[in-house]
């Protein structure tokens, strides 16, 4: 099952890059912006649960700032 996601996964990446590589920057930020929303729906849906479990109430501000600090290496880049 893991290997059938795996290349399924590539096989879309592949297209997608095929398909949105001359698309206007709007288009490709619409994209992006939905596959974040789509992994953090994923995270808070399995992972946040069992992290607030175990790591208390300190797990979301963790978290923002991994994003905030993620997103400023990509700002600075």
């Amino acid at each position: 099952m893991w290997i059938a996601i795996a290349l399924i996964s590539g096989l879309a990446s592949l297209v997608g890059y095929g398909l949105f590589q001359d698309s206007a920057p709007d288009t490709v930020a619409f994209v992006l912006a939905f596959a974040a929303g789509a992994i953090l729906t994923m995270l808070v849906q399995t992972m946040m649960p069992e992290a607030y479990e175990h790591g208390g109430k300190w797990v979301g501000v963790v978290t923002t700032l991994g994003f905030a600090v993620a997103f400023t290496i990509h700002t600075l880049d």
